[in-house]
């Protein structure tokens, strides 16, 4: 279980974002050095630099508005110059997946509903984290996804039927 998993379980999956003692961001800060010394010799690294680093303001309980720059940095997908026969790096496709759907859920789980641009942008969010999740065959994290995604369906109908 990732230092992450360990604060989300904490905090409760619902959003329910709360900070982490001081010396477990301590300890995911150390982590998140060793990750950077990494990322300047491997650029594929840098989408999970950027998704720590934002894990790192969410755990500390900093600005929701930089965090979400830092998530949607992660978010861009980005070319890789390392190739296969295919044309392709299928394991730096599969690290960019998963810190792409992992974001997507950082973001929903965490941000306030405002920094979420549009009506409806949540549901997207979290369906294309499935989408990705399920490619990837992470079948825990897709059972949080849909269960997220439950959530809202339900939370919507309710607000609708009103």
């Amino acid at each position: 279980m990732t230092r992450t998993e360990v604060w989300q379980q904490h905090s409760g999956n619902q959003g329910d974002s709360t900070t982490c003692s001081s010396s477990e961001l301590q300890s995911f800060q150390k982590d998140m050095a060793s990750l950077k010394k990494l990322a300047q010799t491997e650029k594929a690294a840098m989408p999970r630099v950027y998704l720590h680093e934002a894990t790192a303001r969410l755990m500390a309980g900093a600005n929701p508005a930089r965090t979400q720059k830092l998530l949607d940095r992660s978010l861009r997908r980005r070319c890789v110059n390392a190739n296969n026969k295919n044309g392709t790096d299928e394991s730096n496709l599969v690290l960019g997946e998963r810190e792409h759907a992992t974001a997507l859920l950082m973001a929903c789980k965490h941000l306030p509903e405002d920094l979420l641009s549009t009506p409806g942008c949540k549901e997207n969010m979290l369906t294309e984290a499935a989408r990705s999740l399920e490619k990837l065959g992470d079948k825990r994290a897709l059972q949080d996804c849909q269960q997220m995604i439950l959530g809202l369906s339900s939370r919507n109908s309710a607000i609708t039927s009103r």
